[in-house]
């Protein structure tokens, strides 16, 4: 493809330089004729060459000319910006249309000129030009050739968020440098980007690196007055290669309309926490050829600065820099964190005082923002969304109580007004999802109409295999991920095609048609299968947040500690103590336990449903999967898809039937009964049965060692294992079950009453033995109480009924107001005093129910919506 486009250089060139007409098919009238803006830009270039490639690949003629008065084509395609004195802009504004004023906005619109049908295509700015232009070749792709323009439609579309990035790791140098000096690589990867519309890229440098890239300068060049801070071995010659590879990313990226960011994340490297998991012994073993010599304490500030200096007038097209802030980077908290961002943030208002930086949230104390904020910094501060993995598609109802006082997941307390600064909200999306295919248009619009939180200033998700070779000794030769009989493409990212499709497509605009990705399914997988698959492939990428939401242990917090899709969470005793990681909407395993012991009932949702839910879709991907085995057509990326659905599936499984084991040992637990210990030994049992599914899915289709990190290493109580296979993993399953019988071995003699069983919840969701109807509001007064007012109808009859509330700050927990009937009727209200409405904050709310039954209910559901109302108060 990369060798076709460069063939239509001298016409692309013919177009811009010399003006005159470049008809390419002079004997013949052009089914075509291109009229162009005069100097169109790199991302307008990019468009027009992917659209050339697409006529020609369905054989159509054409010709490009820069004057409406030159075009021959039995159908003129005016392509311009929506301002100007192109042709394109005088259609626009002869015809009175009326186009979208916002930066990357799109029009594709038809009219007619001399009797002649005329599709103009216009764009707010190069950015948005260059989508329109890559809209119409994706749709001459997908078009009959009898007519190569009749699948388009009139659009016009605006960007829905501001920001939509993605980010990348260098967590392994070998890995990394097989991609950083592979422009074939990134020509590939940023056109998709481009083509799924995706704004911005992100390469970190220095994250848990085991000291690679800590700092990231002398990797690309040693700082005159600084002799002793080199990084290991490297030679100029390495130097010089690898700053003209950094900006030759960068050039790349801008051709494409994509910003360029790097994330400079460590500073010095002084181990800890930066040794990404890895014991002494390991790091000892490590050819030391990374590290970078010469730093110290003392001179840590003055080569920053000069090295930082240096690195922005070498890089000198770079879009801005995200900065790790907190000790985590290597600086010590308190004085030396303090003048390090004093001094670093003076030099760069000195020096670039509007170049764009991001500040990382956690930890960042009020003291250092403050700074920023006197010095008038371009910045804006960029936050976890969900702790470092992928949870559900809303910021957590209430963070895990361990860091909910500090600023380290979540928003914390930074969404303050009068307001100082823009959010950009982060989703850890590597530390869930590093390998299976996931994609979810559903979670995708959810998510994005969630990063509006605060205005937010747009989001970043991971890369797929983002943290592939974490943890291995930096000269490791990389592995691939698929056995080789079973790769289908050149590269591994396009793999995961349609995570890029759903993130990218529908943060640019939630309402795109479901046509895009279905047209593709079809197409790689014919019309019935593809269907199948795309409906599997939605259903279960649900399963790997639900796992992180409602069943993590919260010690798998870390990107370098929890991969849902491969680990068992534990031996039972650990994961039996897990809270999920939104505590205000999941009861833990312990809670359903005590409420089967003592009685009581909670809104939240028990483990027991969630395991229905787990149940539920498990079969319903079976189902489908039983259809594809089915099918007559099989190929590579077929099989892969299956394998990567039948693991999904039996995961969902696994914990439907560990939940029990969990809520069954936490009984055990609680009242010493060994007959609950039975119940969780023939839970666990089930489990491992569902992990033995899990390896058998799995068959050979995958490397025997995934290397996505450490191989085995304590954290949080539990044992963390992001190497090897499924079948390691069951191994230590077993090891557990063994356990398990000596505890019962070695139980004391019981003596009490018999404790209640685990109890199954009903197949049917809690949403369905209530019928709530509530307004909710969007904005309030926020000098005046605020009244609920809600209409609750419970099939069982309501126990009771309550608004909980508080601040839009996770420091704070939730307050309840019970909500009292009216007369009656079916409707409730409760006031929220005034006095409890802090105007410095937005503020939310949302309902719990239970009914006569005990069974409980959180409105709004948290499986179709985001399960709170934010209120906006006006000031």
């Amino acid at each position: 493809m990369n060798q076709s486009i460069l063939k239509h250089i001298p016409a692309i060139i013919c177009l811009i330089i010399t003006l005159n007409s470049c008809n390419l098919f002079t004997d013949n009238q052009p089914t075509i004729s291109i009229v162009v803006d005069e100097n169109p830009g790199k991302p307008v270039i990019h468009g027009l060459s992917k659209l050339i490639y697409a006529l020609e690949e369905k054989g159509i003629s054409f010709s490009q000319v820069n004057d409406l008065k030159e075009a021959e084509g039995i159908t003129l395609l005016v392509v311009g910006l929506s301002e100007g004195s192109g042709s394109a802009a005088m259609l626009a504004r002869s015809s009175s249309q009326i186009l979208p004023d916002k930066a990357e906005s799109l029009s594709i619109w038809e009219t007619e000129t001399n009797g002649q049908k005329v599709w103009v295509v216009n764009g707010f700015d190069e950015r948005g030009l260059m989508y329109a232009l890559l809209e119409i070749a994706d749709q001459i792709k997908r078009g009959s050739e009898d007519d190569v323009l009749s699948n388009l439609e009139s659009i016009a579309e605006s960007p829905d968020v501001r920001t939509r990035a993605i980010s990348m790791y260098t967590m392994n140098r070998a890995y990394w440098e097989t991609r950083f000096y592979d422009e074939n690589y990134w020509a590939s990867y940023m056109d998709m980007l481009a083509r799924n519309r995706f704004n911005t890229v992100v390469v970190i440098f220095g994250y848990e690196n085991a000291g690679f890239l800590a700092p990231c300068y002398p990797y690309f060049f040693d700082v005159e007055g600084y002799p002793d801070v080199k990084m290991g071995r490297i030679t100029p010659a390495e130097q010089k290669k690898n700053l003209a590879a950094l900006n030759r990313m960068i050039d790349m990226a801008h051709e494409r309309g994509l910003d360029f960011k790097v994330g400079i994340w460590d500073h010095i490297y002084r181990g800890g926490v930066q040794a990404g998991g890895l014991s002494d012994e390991e790091l000892a073993n490590f050819d030391k050829g990374h590290l970078v010599e010469g730093l110290t304490a003392e001179n840590l500030p003055d080569y920053t600065k000069a090295a930082l200096t240096r690195f922005m007038q070498e890089v000198p097209d770079l879009d801005g820099i995200q900065f790790r802030m907190h000790n985590e980077s290597g600086l010590k908290r308190g004085e030396e964190m303090a003048m390090f961002w004093n001094e670093v943030f003076t030099m760069i208002k000195s020096n670039s005082p509007e170049f764009k930086i991001d500040l990382r949230a956690k930890e960042l104390p009020e003291s250092i923002i403050q700074v920023a904020i006197d010095l008038n910094l371009n910045f804006t501060v960029a936050t976890k969304y969900w702790m470092e993995q992928m949870g559900l598609p809303f910021h957590p109802t209430h963070i895990n109580r361990e860091n909910q006082f500090e600023r380290r997941h979540g928003y914390a307390d930074m969404l303050q007004y009068p307001k100082r600064y823009n959010i950009h909200w982060r989703m850890w999306t590597g530390g869930t999802h590093r390998l299976l295919l996931w994609g979810s248009p559903e979670y995708a619009r959810r998510f994005v109409a969630s990063t509006h939180l605060f205005n937010g200033d747009g989001y970043e998700v991971n890369e797929p295999l983002a943290t592939k070779m974490e943890a291995q000794p930096h000269n490791k030769a990389p592995f691939d991920i698929l056995n080789p009989e079973y790769v289908y493409y050149q590269y591994e990212f396009e793999r995961y095609w349609h995570f890029y499709q759903v993130f990218g497509r529908l943060g640019y605009n939630p309402r795109t048609a479901a046509d895009l990705w279905e047209d593709e399914f079809e197409s790689r997988f014919g019309q019935e299968t593809g269907k199948i698959i795309q409906n599997a492939m939605h259903k279960a990428a649900w399963v790997l947040p639900m796992i992180m939401a409602a069943c993590a242990p919260y010690g798998k917090f870390p990107t370098t500690r929890g991969w849902a899709e491969k680990q068992r969470f534990g031996d039972l005793p650990e994961y039996a103590m897990a809270e999920g990681s939104d505590i205000q909407q999941f009861a833990s395993f312990d809670t359903e336990a005590q409420l089967l012991v003592e009685g009581g009932e909670t809104a939240k949702r028990l483990p027991s449903a969630t395991s229905a839910w787990f149940f539920k879709t498990h079969e319903e991907l079976n189902d489908l999967i039983k259809k594809l085995e089915d099918a007559d057509s099989q190929n590579k990326e077929l099989t892969s898809t299956l394998t990567d659905l039948k693991i999904t599936s039996y995961l969902a499984l696994f914990h439907s039937r560990r939940i029990p084991a969990a809520v069954s040992y936490r009984i055990y637990k609680q009242t010493g009964d060994p007959q609950s210990l039975e119940s969780a030994i023939a839970f666990e049992r089930q489990a491992i049965d569902a992990w033995k599914e899990i390896i058998e899915s799995a068959g050979d289709v995958y490397a025997p060692d995934l290397m996505f990190g450490v191989r085995e290493r304590g954290f949080g109580g539990i044992l963390h294992h992001l190497s090897g296979h499924w079948k390691d993993e069951l191994t230590y399953l077993e090891k557990g079950l063994d356990e398990l019988f000596e505890e019962r071995k070695d139980s004391a003699p019981y003596t009490g009453k018999d404790a209640p069983a685990y109890k199954p919840a009903s197949s049917t969701p809690p949403s369905e033995h209530f019928e709530i109807q509530h307004v909710p509001l969007t904005t309030a007064p926020s000098d005046r109480p605020i009244k609920i007012k809600v209409t609750i109808e419970a099939k069982n009859g309501l126990k009771w009924a309550k608004v909980r509330y508080r601040s839009v700050n996770q420091h704070l927990d939730y307050k309840s107001l019970a909500l009292k009937k009216e007369k009656e009727s079916n409707v409730y209200v409760a006031e929220i005093p005034v006095e409890q409405i802090d105007p410095a904050f937005d503020f939310m709310y949302f309902i719990e129910a239970v009914d006569q039954e005990g069974k409980g209910i959180i409105w709004p559901d948290l499986i179709k919506e985001t399960p709170y109302i934010i209120v906006e108060l006006i000031r």
